[in-house]
This record gives C-alpha cells, structure tokens and sequence, in this order.
C-alpha cells in the first residue's frame, strides 16, 4: 500500500518532468541547425532512405570573416587578403607540378583519371591522363576542433516544407519564377528562387535546371561573374 502511494505522490512530478522535456526539446532554440532530405535510394521496403545536412542556408561569407577577425584585433585590415592571395596562387603552382600540399587545414591533391577505360597497364600513353578535380582531405587537428565545437553546442532539427510537395504545385512553381525574374531585372537566381519558392537549394537547383532542358526548355543558364543566373530563352544573348 506504501509502494502505490508513494507512486501516487510522484505522479505529478513524473507527469510535470516528461511535459517539459517533451516542450525543450519542440521549441529548442540552440544547437547547429540541421534539415533532412530524400536521397536517390531507396530502403528494402522500397522508401527513400533520408540524409541529413547542415541548413542550406547557413552560410559564412569569407568577407565576414575577414570582417569578424578584424574587429576582433586578431588581423588588420588586408592582412588576410594578402595572405590568402600569396597562399592560392603558391598552392596552385605547386598542384599544378603535381605536388600535394599540407597545409593545417588538410591535405590539397590533384584527382587524376584516365581518358579511355583500360585493364592493362602496359596499354597505358602519356596521353591518356586527364585532370578531374581538386581533392581536399581534412587534418586530424582540424577535424577534432570541429567535431569538438559540434559536440559542445549539439544538433537542432530545422523542419522544411516537402520539397516534392512545392515542386508538384505547378502554380506556386511559376509564381516564384516569375517573381524571381521581376526581382532580379530579367532573370532567376537560386538564392531568389529559393526565396520566392521555399524550396531548399538543391530541390531550387534541380528544379532550374530542369527548365533548361528538353525540346521545350524555358531557361538558358549562364554565368555573370561568380553566380550563375537563368535567363528565359525569350531573351536573346
């Protein structure tokens, strides 16, 4: 009889405790910000097996940071603009004659392939490598500091509207092309699109994209400095 009554007793505690834990952990405010997405493949029950990433929108501008270190007296102004340019153009030369380069923020290589799909070594010409990319591999160093700072603050799930469902709403589609359009003085940015549709980057990406393919593709993409802009095919280049 003891035994139920004490239970009793904590009942209101245990119920007060799991209601706020249950509210904490809806309304969390802090910790690195992450979103899921659907990936190509799908589990043995034939269900697209989901991923998770940081928030596309989550970006740091190296202007920014540049800016934060020299308000915090850590640099002065044009140091780092002067470093990194040295540090590029010496990296580049040094990639360029097939150098890896170890830096503290990891290992630079170049990713090679070959121009025809051989088996046999002795088949192998000067001719037939090519260059395909720049390969980067973090240092350990490097890595346990983030994964340190990671650990410290903790995720928090950022829900996203279902992109496949946006996507299939062809109205919302065209309103927010043609308000990306307007906003931009004749053609479509990610970043705008991403705005006006609320789709991710990579479904706003993909769903450019696919407007400039096919026998009756509406966009033209091309790049105007750094970003890459999408004109309707209306406008002559």
């Amino acid at each position: 009889m003891l035994k139920y009554l004490q239970i009793a007793m904590l009942a209101p505690y245990l119920c007060a405790l799991k209601f706020k834990t249950k509210n904490t952990m809806s309304i969390k405010k802090d910790g690195l910000p992450f979103e899921v997405h659907r990936s190509p493949s799908k589990n043995e029950d034939g269900q697209y097996v989901l991923y998770a990433t940081t928030e596309s929108e989550r970006t740091r501008s190296y202007k920014e940071i540049d800016n934060w270190l020299c308000g915090m007296g850590r640099l002065r102004g044009g140091e780092l603009d002067r470093a990194l340019e040295a540090l590029i153009a010496e990296c580049a030369r040094q990639l360029g004659d097939g150098y890896r380069v170890l830096t503290p923020l990891g290992v630079f290589s170049l990713k090679l392939g070959l121009k025809r799909e051989l088996t046999d070594p002795r088949q192998v010409d000067h001719d037939d490598a090519e260059f395909r990319a720049i390969e980067f591999r973090p240092s350990v160093e490097f890595t346990r500091m983030v994964k340190a700072k990671v650990r410290c603050q903790g995720f928090r799930y950022v829900r996203k509207s279902d992109s496949s469902a946006l996507v299939a709403d062809g109205d919302l589609m065209e309103r927010a092309l043609a308000r990306s359009i307007r906003s931009n003085g004749g053609y479509a940015t990610v970043p705008s699109f991403m705005n006006f549709s609320g789709l991710s980057k990579y479904s706003a990406t993909k769903k450019l994209n696919a407007w400039c393919h096919g026998a009756d593709a509406r966009l033209r993409k091309r790049k105007v400095g750094h970003p890459r802009v999408y004109e309707p095919c209306s406008v002559e280049k």
